[in-house]
């Protein structure tokens, strides 16, 4: 540490002075907007999800068009076509996954959960638009 002629502390690196700021303070928000737009939390994930799909061709089983996915609290679900068990949500860098268990732990599905506006969708098949739409209905249970 030394004592310069304005009557200043240095300390080993000197800090140059910026008039970026004001750009940087930009990006920072713009980043912020865009983490807190993608953010969801458990509490946004109960409730009800009722399944929608458009015309496409699709292999396999799907879900029938009146299926309803309910997400409890406590990490339960229950569902005609998934039947009940327990739910996990996972974190990963760039989506969401929740991760269906069903009551005997034998099989699991991972479905991702995705952020549309204010909206919450569960997908299952994301190049025919298969996916479970968030209602928001309370749960009367």
């Amino acid at each position: 540490m030394q004592f310069n002629n304005d009557h200043q502390y240095t300390i080993g690196l000197r800090v140059k002075k910026t008039k970026n700021w004001p750009f940087l303070f930009i990006v920072f928000l713009l980043v912020l907007a865009i983490v807190y737009s993608r953010l969801i939390t458990h509490s946004m994930i109960i409730g009800k999800y009722y399944f929608k799909y458009y015309a496409c061709t699709a292999m396999g089983d799907l879900p029938n068009r009146d299926d309803m996915l309910t997400l409890l609290d406590e990490n339960k679900y229950r569902s005609s076509y998934w039947g009940s068990g327990e739910y996990r949500i996972e974190y990963e860098i760039f989506r969401r996954v929740l991760v269906l268990s069903n009551s005997g732990g034998t099989v699991s599905n991972e479905l991702e959960i995705k952020k549309v506006g204010n909206r919450i969708n569960i997908v299952l098949d994301d190049t025919c638009d298969f996916f479970y739409e968030k209602t928001d209905w309370k749960i009367s249970d």
